[in-house]
């Protein structure tokens, strides 16, 4: 009479070739996540510095701290990233920076916090 079923052997062969695919895919899986997220937060940041400029043209001076705060807050971003903008209307200058959230997807990730400044210089300049 013969049996019908896995050995022993086999299930172990199986579960060892399941872990080393999972140990190859779950790192490039991460890196694609915290990719697919830092691209959304340049965008983001891209966009929170094309409604400064319009309010610049509009108004003649960029926004102060809390009108910049509410414009942020209107934007749709990613929340992997905290947006924290600096403005200072009278000299005419912002930066509006994107920082990982600490414990988050992208904490740790290569190019840590991104900026963007009201003369189009975007940190780090690798990562843009």
């Amino acid at each position: 009479m013969r049996y019908k079923g896995f050995t022993l052997t086999e299930l172990l062969i199986v579960i060892a070739i399941i872990g080393l695919l999972a140990g190859v895919a779950l790192p490039s899986y991460q890196a694609h996540v915290q990719q697919g997220n830092r691209v959304a937060a340049q965008l983001a940041l891209t966009q929170m510095a094309q409604q400064f400029e319009r309010n610049n043209a509009r108004q003649g001076k960029y926004p102060t701290t809390s009108a910049a705060e509410a414009t942020i807050a209107t934007i749709d971003h990613p929340d992997s990233y905290t947006f924290t903008p600096v403005t200072d209307p009278d000299a005419g200058t912002f930066t509006i920076t994107a920082a990982p959230v600490s414990g988050g997807v992208n904490d740790g990730d290569e190019c840590g916090t991104l900026s963007i400044a009201q003369t189009g210089e975007t940190l780090p300049s690798t990562c843009w």
